[in-house]
């Protein structure tokens, strides 16, 4: 089944996603994964491979100290942010792809955009009528 992301099946789009999870939960452990994003990282069970690495991921975000901690020249709070990220994009990606309510909460885009803005600039607006033939995007909240 096709997907706003060119090139990606639902499949691939969720094999990202919980590589997203895999990456920026061992990066926050100290322990970033030694294969690369082209590993299949959904086995048989898809469910139980997003429950696990969004688990894990979200108990290295609980660690004492993570938001304040320095990741090279990035805070511990933008290894998060970068996840929140890719979770909303590609959340939007994967409703569109699938036929569901792909809205924002608004509350949550109007906080990941300014972080947006900060690591990716102004991005120039999806069309007004988003399909999943011709957005790369996800609509933003102004």
């Amino acid at each position: 089944m096709p997907t706003p992301c060119k090139d990606w099946t639902v499949r691939d789009l969720l094999d990202h996603l919980v590589w997203e999870n895999i990456i920026w939960g061992g990066l926050a452990l100290g322990t970033p994964p030694t294969d690369g994003h082209a590993e299949d990282h959904l086995g048989d069970n898809r469910i139980a491979a997003f429950e696990t690495a969004s688990a894990q991921t979200r108990d290295a975000f609980r660690q004492p100290g993570m938001l304040d901690r320095s990741f090279g020249v990035a805070p511990g709070r933008r290894v998060v942010e970068q996840l929140l990220v890719e979770l909303l994009v590609h959340g939007w990606d994967l409703a569109t792809a699938l036929g569901h309510d792909s809205n924002l909460e608004p509350g949550i885009a109007r906080a990941a955009l300014p972080v947006v803005r900060e690591v990716y600039g102004e991005q120039p607006a999806p069309p007004a009528d988003p399909s999943p033939d011709r957005s790369p995007h996800p609509p933003s909240t102004r």
